[in-house]
This record gives structure tokens, C-alpha cells and sequence, in this order.
């Protein structure tokens, strides 16, 4: 009985309507009350969590995942990025360091982010972490979204 409600596609495409009107919304980061991160704050978040995003279509999806270390300063050091997409996989690496005018920024040793420094400021919520562009080179946003996974699950 329940098959023979599937076989028509009008109401198979209801059904993956209902189903997506169902699934709990992403956090909008904008209700959200951020708190400005830098210095030793920023340091401890960044060097004890892995920063995950996912994003793309249903078609060419993408999940990212970068993890930061530091070189035994509280205001710099390495990363380590890795993109994954449709059984394909790029790995970048790079540093960072936070300014004492309370900025984030990076530059990649690959193409990503045109091999510039870029700089952000950031906030952050529990589990989550934004970056917003202030200057050099932006990468392909001016609006960074992250999940917070403490440590390193993905092996950077």
C-alpha cells in the first residue's frame, strides 16, 4: 500500500518536500549571539579544534576541514587544510598569526586564497566560529561559517 503512494512522482516529490520541511534548520549565525574572539581566547579555540564547513549543491557537494597548530607563540603558527568533493580530495597547508589589533590572518602556500595573506575578524558561539573579511586576499567568501570538532578526528 505505502509503495503505491511512492509510484507517482507528483507525490514523491510532496513526500521530499515534507521530509525537507521536517529536517531541523541550520543555525543561522545572525540570531546567534557571537562573542568577538582574539588573542590567548581565539588561540585556545583555534589550536584545540579541527574548523569544518560543507557546502555546494546536491550535485557537486564539498566538505572542508582545517586544523590550526601552533609554533609555541600564543599568536601564530601552521595549518593544514584538506577540500574533499565527489571522490576528490586537495590538501593545502599555510600559517597564520592573530595581530595584536585583534585580526585573524592567513596566507596559503597554494593557490588557495590566491597564495595571499588575508585577514578576518572573528566571533564565535558554542560549536561554531565565524570569520569575516577585513583585508588582502578574501579566498572565495567575505563570510566564513564553521563547526567547531574538538581535536583532530580527521587526521590533519
Amino acid at each position: 500500500m505505502i509503495g503505491a503512494l511512492w509510484r507517482s512522482p507528483a507525490r514523491w516529490l510532496a513526500g521530499l518536500l515534507l521530509l525537507a520541511a521536517c529536517q531541523s534548520p541550520s543555525a543561522d549565525d545572525d540570531a546567534l549571539e557571537l562573542t568577538p574572539l582574539a588573542g590567548p581566547a581565539l588561540h585556545e579555540v583555534l589550536t584545540t579544534h579541527t574548523l569544518a564547513r560543507s557546502g555546494g549543491t546536491l550535485w557537486q557537494a564539498w566538505d572542508y576541514v582545517s586544523l590550526h597548530r601552533s609554533d609555541g607563540s600564543t599568536s601564530s603558527g601552521s595549518m593544514t587544510g584538506r577540500v574533499a568533493w565527489s571522490g576528490e580530495e586537495q590538501v593545502g597547508h599555510g600559517t597564520w598569526e592573530l595581530t595584536p589589533d585583534g585580526l585573524y590572518c592567513r596566507t596559503w602556500a597554494n593557490e588557495w586564497g590566491g597564495g595571499k595573506r588575508g585577514c578576518f575578524r572573528v566571533a564565535g558561539a558554542p560549536q561554531m566560529i565565524v570569520f569575516d573579511y577585513v583585508s588582502g586576499s578574501r579566498g572565495n567568501a567575505e563570510h566564513y561559517v564553521y563547526r567547531l570538532v574538538p581535536g583532530n578526528p580527521y587526521g590533519l
